[in-house]
């Protein structure tokens, strides 16, 4: 065979063995070690993002009430927060509270225009020192209530508010309303004091609270009588002053029990009435009876004795004749 032949030859084997020859030299396999180095890059590149999306939603503003002896002699805590604008919905707001008070008394999902709505699913998810209480709100904010124990030393009051973090907070303001007949209340740090409603409010403001920064907050006062708020008993002068009573819802009611008084009263009247006219009534036809069985008639002398004139017998008033002579007595 000559030098073009052994060179078909080879081609030709080339041509059946290509399919492999190319698989080889394409499609190269992948090392263990290549494969893990790809996992690792993809890791890290998406690591952040999703981190991130499980992260709390940052909130834009937190207002938390404090309203010691408000209607039991505990402290009513309220909590309420606003996300940020950017906040995909709907989402899930865990929100810490002490374990020890056990479930909050009021949940529900909030926004500052339309107010709460308790129409929400939330749970409680129990810890040792904190618990969670995990709304699901499909606008931008959360109500949260709940009662914590207040101590109580003779007339002096006290109590620790925390905050333990977790989130990334643009502004906070913490309100402390004092009892109405509370004296001397402290609150610790830079406090603000104004009057609303007919009572004292204490405010704290704070602005930029990253998640790993918590909050404390130390109130004392006194209260010699203990007394609790009643919202029902607050004056509130700007709103009572020179205005006269609104009555008009009252009025049918007013009306109607005024017709039901006269109505009893003229029922009452009618039948003394008519017992007095019925007594009248029979005692005059007694009095009518009496006087004619008992009475003379006028102008006449009353009879007790009575004699026939011709033998001077005794008789009866009645008798017509004499008994003894049978002479007709004169009629006198």
């Amino acid at each position: 065979m000559d030098q073009t032949g052994k060179i078909s030859s080879l081609e030709s084997s080339k041509q059946n063995e290509g399919v492999q020859v190319l698989n080889v030299k394409l499609y190269p396999r992948f090392s263990i070690n290549r494969y893990l180095t790809i996992v690792l890059l993809i890791t890290l590149c998406i690591g952040p993002y999703a981190t991130k999306a499980q992260d709390s939603p940052a909130i834009e503003r937190l207002e938390i009430d404090l309203w010691p002896e408000y209607d039991r002699s505990e402290m009513l805590v309220i909590l309420r927060m606003q996300l940020a604008d950017d906040t995909l919905l709907p989402t899930t707001i865990e929100v810490p509270v002490p374990t020890r008070v056990g479930e909050p008394s009021a949940v529900a999902k909030w926004d500052p225009e339309s107010g709460p709505n308790d129409q929400v699913q939330w749970r409680r998810i129990a810890g040792d020192e904190w618990s969670t209480i995990a709304v699901e709100a499909d606008i931008p904010g959360v109500w949260l209530e709940y009662y914590d124990v207040l101590t109580l030393d003779g007339s002096e009051r006290s109590y620790t508010f925390q905050w333990p973090g977790g989130f990334e907070i643009e502004t906070v303001r913490l309100k402390v309303q004092q009892p109405q007949a509370a004296e001397s209340m402290s609150v610790s740090g830079e406090v603000n004091i104004i009057e609303e409603d007919g009572l004292r409010y204490h405010i704290v403001e704070m602005v930029s609270l990253k998640p790993s920064e918590s909050i404390r907050v130390d109130i004392a006062y006194s209260n010699p009588v203990g007394q609790l708020t009643n919202p029902a008993m607050i004056v509130r002068p700007e709103e009572t002053q020179g205005n006269t009573p609104d009555v008009s819802g009252w009025l049918p009611y007013v009306i109607g029990g005024f017709g039901a008084v006269m109505l009893v009263l003229g029922g009452v009247l009618w039948f003394r009435l008519q017992r007095e006219m019925a007594t009248r009534t029979q005692g005059r036809g007694h009095r009518r009876k009496t006087a004619n069985n008992s009475e003379a008639e006028p102008g006449r002398p009353t009879q007790t004795q009575r004699f026939c004139h011709h033998c001077g017998t005794r008789a009866n008033l009645d008798d017509k004749f004499c008994r003894n002579c049978g002479t007709k007595l004169r009629q006198e």
